[in-house]
């Protein structure tokens, strides 16, 4: 025989049946008629009645290659046979992007993208026999403490800020065409001062003076230093141009400090409990968010 149990119900989740749908039907007027009648009454909640869980685990976050302690609740309140209780959780993983050139002047410029992709949909993970000898009278319900693993393979990972620069790396983790494609954007973004900073600064050129040309601009009092006008337009020489697309990407994100690009790999798991009887009918808890460090 199976103990019932008084514990709160507002903590439960409702029970699913496994192989079959949750089946919840609404009992509507077949007939219509002249009296005014509220068909919510008729509301019918059909499908078979399973185990009700509650359990909480240790902690928000948890080591990759390690246990996840927690600790349950169960009961049911029909004569069914319970059976077993299982983890389930699914795995999301998070990346994180950044690239940016220090060598502009006039604006910012910078690549950032943040990647939610979930890897893994919700299975189970380990399964814990029901035993008897498990029953709390003081809580009316069987509980225990265990824990589930969490692969190893889940470990943060994180290239920031590299001293030495890997193409290979850049293409793994940004994709083949990203770094020619920062190029090209970069390129229709510069203005004069940012393809002076840059060349100098790259030592691409000695003297930039023979690409300059000058207009006074009467409301600031003051000279506006461009490209030599053609046509009335100011457009980057050919000269530059060949110069710029040169560069080898990685000469764009350098820096002092190291080249300027992190990537991040971050996941999380999404778990919850099952608690069967011996008809396979069971009931689940609430879903727990664990950050994996």
């Amino acid at each position: 025989m199976n103990k019932k149990s008084k514990y709160p119900l507002s903590n439960l989740v409702l029970p699913m049946h496994a192989g079959k749908a949750f089946a919840l039907g609404l009992m509507l007027m077949l007939l219509s008629s002249c009296e005014k009648h509220d068909f919510i009454d008729d509301v019918t909640l059909t499908g078979n009645i399973g185990p009700q869980a509650y359990w909480e685990v240790s902690s928000s976050t948890v080591s990759a290659g390690t246990e996840m302690p927690f600790e349950i609740q169960y009961y049911t309140t029909t004569d069914e046979v319970l059976d077993r209780s299982e983890v389930w959780y699914n795995i999301t993983e998070i990346q994180e992007k950044s690239v940016s050139c220090t060598w502009v002047t006039t604006f910012s410029y910078s690549v950032n993208s943040i990647i939610a992709e979930q890897r893994r949909i919700e299975q189970k993970i380990q399964t814990y026999p029901h035993s008897l000898a498990v029953w709390s009278d003081s809580l009316h319900a069987y509980t225990f403490k265990a824990s589930f693993p969490v692969s190893g393979t889940l470990r943060p990972f994180a290239w920031v800020k590299p001293e030495q620069f890997d193409s290979a790396r850049m293409e793994t983790y940004f994709g083949t065409g990203f770094m020619q494609q920062f190029k090209d954007s970069l390129y229709q973004l510069m203005k004069f001062a940012d393809f002076k900073n840059m060349m100098l600064g790259l030592s691409l050129i000695d003297n930039f003076k023979q690409y300059t040309d000058s207009t006074f601009d009467t409301n600031s009092n003051s000279y506006v230093y461009h490209f030599p006008k053609t046509n009335g337009q100011t457009p980057v020489p050919a000269a530059i141009t060949n110069l710029y697309n040169s560069i080898p990407f990685d000469r764009l994100i350098e820096s002092p400090a190291g080249y300027n690009v992190e990537y991040k790999r971050t996941y999380f798991l999404e778990a919850r409990m099952r608690v069967y009887d011996k008809r396979e009918v069971y009931g689940m808890t609430v879903l727990k968010k664990i950050d994996i460090n």
